[in-house]
C-alpha cells in the first residue's frame, strides 16, 4: 500500500510538474508581456515575451516588489500600484531603466473575501511607436534673432485608465499613421499637447521637430511673420538677413497650432493654402516654398459655433476637421482622477526629495470635485501640496484653504457635514487610524496609543484598507 502510495504521489507530482510546463509554455507564447504580482506587489513572475520587451531577465525582478523597483530606476511607474492604490484595473505608459517604452494593463483579482490577492499585468512594447528615443538631450540650435537651442521635448507619461481616455489614446496612434489634418478639441488643461505630441512621435514624421504655436500668445501683427517668416527688408524694422518662420522649421516634423480659433481672418485664408497646397510664402516674397509638415491644430473654443457666427472661415474648418479628437474634461472621467493623483505625488516627490502622501478617504473627496482646470489644475494642485504642507500625510487642513470658495467654505467640510452620522464616525475613525499607522510605524504601538488592543488596530485597517507595517501579524502571534 505504501508502495503504491508513493507511486501514486510520485505520478501525481509529475502531472503538476506537465501541467506548469505546459501553462508557461502557453503563457511564454502570448504574444504580450505578462507581469504577474501578488497583492502588496511582489513580483511573482514575468514570462519571456517581457524579458526581452523591457530588456531585463526574470532574475532581476521575480521575488522583488515593485516600490523597490520604481525607487531603484527599474520602472518610472507602474500599473500594479495604481491597482493597488485604487483596487480598480489601471492602464499607465512607462520607461524601463533600458530604455523600452511600455505601456502596461493592470487587472485586479480578489478573492471570494475582497482582498486583492494577484494583479495581472498585459504589457505592450511601444518603444517603435511612439519612438521614445532620447532625443531630449538633442537641441536644434536656431540661429535666428538671438533665438538658441529649440529642444524636442519628450512626450510625457500617458496616465489612463478610464474608458473614454484609452479610446482617446487607440485613436491618436491610428491617426499618427496617416497624414491627415488633425483637430485636437478639449476645455483647457486637458492635456491637448500631450495627445498632440504622442500623435507627433507615432507618425512617420517623427524623426523631424515638434514645433508649438500658440495663436493666442503671438500679437497679430506679427503672427504671420512668425508663421511664415518674411524676406529681408520686407517691412520697416525688419531684419537684413530676414527670418524663417515656424512652418520651416517645421519641415519634415509636425506643427501644432494651439488656440487656432484665435488666428485673425486673413491668416485663416493663407493658412487654408498652406494646406492645400503644401507651400508658403514668406512675408515679402513672390516665391512658394514647398514644405512638409504634418499639421496638428487644438482649440478649446467651439469652431463650428464660430463658424456660424462667421468668425472663422468655413472652408479652414472643414480642411482642419479631417479627423477629430476630443478630449473629455476631467470632471467626466472621473476613474482617472485617483491614478493622476498618484502619479503627480510620485513624480513630484521625487523632484523635491520629499515623500507626502494622500490618504484614501482625500484622494476619494478630491475624485468628486470637478476640476474646472482639469488635468492642468490637478497637477498644480500635487505640485503645491508637496511645497507647502509641513508633514508627510497631507491633511483635509492642508487642503481645504485651496478649495476655499468666497464664503471661507470648502467642498471637503460641505461633503462631510453632508454625511450621516454613521458615515462621519466611520470617516474620523478611519483618519484616526491612518495617521497613528503612520505616525508610529507600528501596530502595536499605534494601538497602545489610541488605548485599543493590537487586534483590534489590525482589524479596523482591514476594514477601512489602510497599509499595515510590517508587524501587522504580531497580534495573531501574540494570541
Amino acid at each position: 500500500m505504501k508502495g503504491m502510495d508513493c507511486n501514486g504521489l510520485t505520478r501525481r507530482i509529475e502531472l503538476l510538474e506537465a501541467e506548469n510546463s505546459e501553462l508557461k509554455t502557453i503563457i511564454d507564447s502570448i504574444y504580450a508581456g505578462i507581469y504577474l504580482a501578488d497583492g502588496e506587489g511582489n513580483t511573482l513572475m514575468v514570462n519571456s515575451i517581457y524579458e526581452t520587451m523591457s530588456g531585463i531577465p526574470a532574475g532581476e525582478l521575480v521575488g522583488r516588489n515593485l516600490k523597490d523597483l520604481v525607487r531603484e530606476g527599474y520602472f518610472t511607474e507602474s500599473a500594479s500600484l495604481v491597482v493597488i492604490q485604487t483596487r480598480s484595473p489601471a492602464t499607465v505608459i512607462y520607461t524601463c531603466k533600458t530604455g523600452k517604452k511600455l505601456m502596461a494593463k493592470g487587472k485586479p483579482i480578489f478573492d471570494s473575501e475582497g482582498n486583492l490577492v494577484r494583479i495581472v499585468n498585459t504589457v505592450w512594447d511601444i518603444t517603435e511607436l511612439m519612438n521614445m528615443e532620447t532625443r531630449v538631450e538633442e537641441a536644434r540650435a536656431v540661429s535666428i534673432e538671438g533665438r538658441h537651442a529649440m529642444k524636442l521635448d519628450a512626450v510625457e507619461d500617458f496616465v489612463a485608465r478610464s474608458d473614454k481616455m484609452l479610446e482617446v489614446l487607440d485613436l491618436a496612434m491610428r491617426v499618427a499613421k496617416v497624414d491627415s489634418t488633425v483637430l485636437v478639441l478639449g476645455e483647457s488643461g486637458v492635456g491637448k499637447e500631450i495627445i498632440a505630441k504622442i500623435i507627433h512621435r507615432a507618425g512617420k514624421n517623427n524623426q523631424g521637430p515638434f514645433v508649438k504655436v500658440n495663436c493666442a500668445s503671438i500679437p497679430e501683427n506679427l503672427l504671420e511673420s512668425e508663421l511664415f517668416g518674411y524676406e529681408g527688408g520686407s517691412f520697416t524694422g525688419a531684419s537684413k538677413e530676414g527670418k524663417i518662420g515656424m512652418f520651416q522649421l517645421a519641415d519634415g516634423g509636425t506643427i501644432l497650432l494651439d488656440e487656432i480659433g484665435e488666428m485673425p481672418a486673413h491668416l485663416q485664408a493663407k493658412l487654408l493654402r498652406v494646406l492645400q497646397d503644401k507651400e508658403i510664402i514668406p512675408v515679402g516674397g513672390t516665391k512658394a516654398r514647398k514644405i512638409n509638415v504634418r499639421v496638428i491644430a487644438a482649440t478649446n473654443r467651439n469652431l463650428a459655433n464660430m463658424v456660424k457666427k462667421g468668425q472663422f472661415r468655413e472652408d479652414l474648418y472643414y480642411r482642419l476637421n479631417v479627423v477629430p479628437v476630443f478630449i473629455p474634461p476631467l470632471r467626466e472621467r472621473k476613474e482617472d482622477i485617483a491614478s493622476l493623483l498618484i502619479y503627480f505625488m510620485s513624480k513630484y516627490n521625487k523632484k523635491y526629495n520629499t515623500n507626502k502622501k494622500l490618504s484614501s478617504e482625500i484622494i476619494d473627496s478630491l475624485t468628486d470635485y470637478s476640476w474646472p482646470g482639469n488635468v492642468r489644475e490637478l497637477q498644480n494642485f500635487v505640485e503645491r501640496m508637496i511645497v507647502v504642507t509641513r508633514d508627510d500625510s497631507i491633511t483635509y487642513q492642508d487642503i481645504k484653504d485651496y478649495f476655499a470658495d468666497e464664503d471661507g467654505g470648502s467642498l471637503f467640510e460641505e461633503k462631510r457635514q453632508g454625511a450621516s452620522l454613521k458615515e462621519q464616525l466611520e470617516s474620523l475613525e478611519r483618519s484616526v487610524v491612518e495617521r497613528a499607522l503612520k505616525r508610529w510605524g507600528s501596530t502595536r504601538k499605534a494601538g497602545k496609543v489610541l488605548g485599543i488592543d493590537q487586534s483590534t488596530v489590525v482589524r479596523k485597517a482591514k476594514k477601512y484598507n489602510i497599509s499595515q507595517p510590517k508587524d501587522q501579524n504580531d497580534a495573531e502571534k501574540n494570541k
